[in-house]
């Protein structure tokens, strides 16, 4: 579930408009002129550990002034709404900014609640 929630900040955060990190979109390509990948399909630890990965790259490109934290305004400029909605409940010293732990501790939180609904 941790994998799932993780995913789905990274593709809300990859969908959103007006990025303002310096990556690049990538292109879309049809089905049918796409070349499968030489790699099995990642799963288990390896798929958490490049969705950490891709999620902390995210982060340190939203991170404009290379304070190791975001404030709101920086997610929502980056296009991180699921950080910038969730900010208030992320930020639990409501200093106003917060680090790549707390949104992770925030995120396994989340998961965590998910998995223990019926």
């Amino acid at each position: 579930m941790k994998i799932v929630l993780a995913a789905t900040l990274i593709a809300a955060a990859a969908a959103g408009a007006g990025c303002a990190c310096a990556q690049p979109q990538q292109p879309y390509v049809p089905k049918e002129q796409r070349i499968p990948s030489r790699e099995p399909p990642a799963s288990g630890d390896a798929l958490h550990a490049q969705v950490a990965q891709k999620l902390r790259e995210r982060f340190d490109a939203a991170d404009t002034d290379h304070s190791g934290t975001l404030t709101q305004q920086e997610a929502q400029r980056a296009g991180l709404g699921y950080v910038s909605e969730n900010f208030a409940a992320i930020d639990t010293g409501h200093r106003g900014e917060v680090s790549f732990e707390q949104v992770q501790a925030w995120l396994d939180k989340r998961a965590s609640a998910a998995s223990r609904k019926p």
